[in-house]
This record gives C-alpha cells, sequence and structure tokens, in this order.
C-alpha cells in the first residue's frame, strides 16, 4: 500500500521579507518527509497571478490526488495561525512581487472558500506539537497567501482533495529547525487523521 500523499507549498521572500520560512520548510519538509507519508514541497511565486497557475501545475503533474494540500506563508505575529477560510475579495495595500496590489484583482471565481478540514482537530494536533501559541483565523491577510489558499481549496474540491493554510512566523522569533519540526510533526499526524476520516468535516 503506497504512502499518503500531501502537497506542502511556501513562498519565496517578497516587500520586507528577505528570508521567508514558508517556502525554506515546504522544502527541508518535501526532502524529509514524516514517517508513512510522502511530501512534495514547493515554492510558489508571490504573485496573485502566478499562485493558481502554478499549483494547478504541480498537481497535475503528480500521478495521485494530495490527502492534503497544505498551504504556507508568513505572518509577522508569534503564533502558528490556522486559517479557516479564504475569501474572493483581496484587500491587502501590500504589492506583489510584480508590483500589483489587490485592488487592481478582480474578485476570485466562485466566491469565498472554506476549508473541509475540521479546524477544532487541526488546532489540537497543531498545538501538541508547537512550543509557541497556536491560533484559529477566519482572516487569511487579503494578499497573496489568500489567493493561494482560495486556489488550494478550489483545487481541493475540484480533485476531492482537502486544503488548509498555516501562517508561520517569522524566523526570528522561532528559528527554522523547529519550524522544520512542526509542520513535519503536523503533516504526520493529520493527513493520517484525514485519511481515515477523523478530520472533516462539511463547510456549509
Amino acid at each position: 500500500m503506497s504512502r499518503p500523499l500531501a502537497l506542502l507549498t511556501g513562498f519565496g521572500p517578497f516587500q520586507g521579507v528577505t528570508e521567508n520560512p514558508s517556502g525554506l520548510v515546504a522544502l527541508a519538509v518535501g526532502e524529509d518527509s514524516p514517517p508513512g507519508l510522502e511530501v512534495r514541497g514547493a515554492v510558489l511565486p508571490v504573485t496573485f497571478q502566478g499562485v493558481a497557475p502554478k499549483l494547478r501545475e504541480l498537481l497535475d503533474r503528480e500521478e495521485r490526488t494530495p490527502e492534503l494540500i497544505l498551504g504556507m506563508g508568513v505572518h509577522p505575529g508569534s503564533s502558528f495561525r490556522l486559517e479557516s477560510r479564504a475569501g474572493a475579495t483581496l484587500n491587502s495595500e501590500k504589492a506583489d512581487n510584480d508590483g500589483v496590489i489587490a485592488s487592481q484583482v478582480s474578485p476570485l471565481s466562485a466566491g469565498d472558500r472554506a476549508t473541509r478540514v475540521d479546524m477544532d482537530l487541526a488546532v489540537e494536533l497543531l498545538s501538541g506539537v508547537a512550543r509557541t501559541d497556536v491560533e484559529r483565523s477566519d482572516d487569511a491577510g487579503g494578499f497573496v497567501c489568500e489567493c493561494a489558499y482560495h486556489a488550494i481549496l478550489s483545487e481541493a474540491l475540484r480533485r476531492d482533495s482537502r486544503g488548509l493554510f498555516l501562517h508561520l512566523p517569522p524566523l526570528d522569533v522561532v528559528p527554522l529547525d523547529e519550524q522544520v519540526e512542526v509542520v513535519r510533526s503536523f503533516l504526520g499526524q493529520v493527513v493520517p487523521a484525514l485519511r481515515y476520516g477523523c478530520a472533516e468535516v462539511d463547510p456549509s
């Protein structure tokens, strides 16, 4: 029996962030998957127009559908922050790496999206492996992270997978090796729970 597959995405540098832990963690965990799990790590472009096509390309490249698509980004707080939804209207005033701001982006198709992962269980599992605070959020920030999360949830629905998004703290708050182990351990618990139907809910 093949190991369950997870796709783990992050981002590279962008305005004001020279070292983005999300991309570094995604690649590190992809090179050292948790026991019993196969993780593909990838870095998405920090552009509104580029994230959805790149995500689709990554998924189309796989022979199997991932059990979970976990997107990651960085936020300025000190917590690990799990996002429950992705809004269709983006509102950040920051420019992406192409110089585009959210007000120049049309509302995303199909409206707001919500994860089908049980957020209570996800927060519980993440809290069990993180040394710092874990938060649940209903606001993914309105920047490229939210655009990526909307694409993740749309692709997950289309492919009968599950999608989730995690905002990581900066590296000067939680060092890279610790963040890698937190995400690695979290994936090692939440993906089996999804496989056996323990971490899935109907968001409607």
